[in-house]
């Protein structure tokens, strides 16, 4: 896997007018990602809810950090970040970490992961904070081998009816205090 994964590169994004490319991934992987687990009304509203490039660019000068994740200098993924503080602990919440499926299981998530920890190990968090959806096993699953916790429950209503009933996953920073 390690040679397969040589050409990954994991880039920041300071330019907003690359989060057209988030977009446009968003478009191709966040559909075919939630099509077992939300209704076909649900999809579309929280694309425009959370991918609409008006969107990224408000959430992106409000200090919302983006990457994306390349193979070579092709886009397959992106990542969203930003500090948060919650219940007293310093932390980083990932908000977006979706790769191309024809890119999944050769650790690339995993790679991703460790970017976003270690980008908050050097921001001086202490935790990175996560939600996911209660039946997104396969995501809990790879982020609890990753080493999160299931840390809380939340649910919380996105408007239309519609609801996130989300796992807030957590990774404690070694060495940083909480």
């Amino acid at each position: 896997m390690q040679e397969k994964n040589s050409a990954i590169r994991i880039c920041k994004i300071a330019d907003p007018d690359q989060l057209k490319t988030v977009e446009q991934l968003a478009w191709k992987i966040f559909p075919e990602t939630y099509k077992e687990l939300l209704s076909r009304e649900q999809i579309p509203y929280m694309m425009h809810m959370m991918y609409d490039e008006s969107v990224l660019r408000k959430e992106f000068s409000e200090g919302v950090r983006f990457a994306l994740i390349c193979n070579k200098e092709i886009p397959v993924g992106y990542i969203s970040w930003h500090p948060a503080d919650c219940e007293g602990i310093t932390a980083v919440k990932l908000e977006k970490l979706y790769l191309d499926f024809a890119f999944h299981g050769l650790s690339i998530g995993n790679m991703a992961l460790r970017f976003v920890i270690e980008t908050a190990r050097q921001d001086g968090a202490s935790a990175v904070l996560l939600n996911v959806k209660k039946d997104n096993i396969r995501a809990q699953k790879a982020y609890i081998r990753a080493g999160f916790i299931r840390w809380r429950s939340e649910k919380n209503p996105i408007g239309n009816g519609f609801f996130m009933d989300d796992y807030v996953m957590r990774y404690d920073i070694p060495g940083k205090e909480r």
